[in-house]
């Protein structure tokens, strides 16, 4: 195989790279290589696939930070994770599908305390008591 020309080509003041640093650049070439079909823009504009950035960093502005980053808001890293998916499956019309997979972590059953009161008992200004009876509901 013939050295390659250019200016790209080794030359005898260009360093080369050993140990650590030569096998870390393997690595990238190698990786580069394998993911050459990824790259194929031309066919991916055929088919109408986004190949710029432009239409990504727009999709997370509107996805993102339109929601996140409004005036007050602070989000642990579950509960923004939590928003986003559902912002997501709602913007990209996948909420009525995904919800039947999502309800069932969602949908648990409570207890709701309804007071019974006794329709012969006196009001009385001290004791609110009143004894509750449980109502099973599922949310």
């Amino acid at each position: 195989m013939a050295a390659p020309s250019g200016c790209c080509a080794p030359s005898s003041t260009t360093p080369r790279a050993r140990g650590n640093r030569q096998r870390r650049l393997q690595t990238e070439l190698t990786d580069f290589r394998r993911q050459r079909a990824r790259r194929d823009y031309a066919a991916h504009l055929r088919q109408h696939l986004p190949i710029a950035s432009g239409v990504i960093e727009a999709a997370c502005k509107t996805l993102v930070t339109q929601r996140l980053k409004c005036s007050g808001m602070a989000w642990s890293i579950a509960g923004g994770q939590a928003i986003l998916t559902f912002r997501s499956l709602i913007q990209s019309d996948r909420w009525s599908r995904a919800w039947d997979l999502l309800a069932a972590d969602f949908r648990q059953p409570i207890t709701v305390l309804s007071p019974q009161r006794d329709p012969l008992a006196t009001p009385s200004a001290t004791s609110d008591a009143a004894s509750y009876q449980e109502l099973p509901l599922v949310v």
